[in-house]
């Protein structure tokens, strides 16, 4: 699912970079409420305790791009329906 890497070593992206890059609009979840997930530079990344390891299995990233679409549609329900 992501990229192989020994225990210890730093991950992919610091948890700074990406709170960054979430600020400034170059970022963003995959959904208002999965948030352990996140769209950046026309890759996924997951979430870790370490920091963000890029998705690297093109499976996976196309079964994120479909969950990504089906929330979105999900997100824009809930909000019609509570506002």
């Amino acid at each position: 699912m992501i990229n192989a890497k020994k225990p210890g070593l730093l991950a992919d992206l610091s948890h700074v970079a990406m709170d960054a890059a979430l600020g400034d609009g170059t970022a963003e979840y995959l959904s208002e409420t999965i948030r352990d997930f996140v769209r950046l530079r026309g890759s996924w990344w997951m979430f870790d305790r370490a920091g963000w390891w890029e998705v690297t299995r093109a499976d996976v990233a196309d079964g994120l791009d479909l969950m990504a679409e089906n929330m979105r549609l999900a997100d824009l329900a809930v909000r019609r329906n509570t506002g």
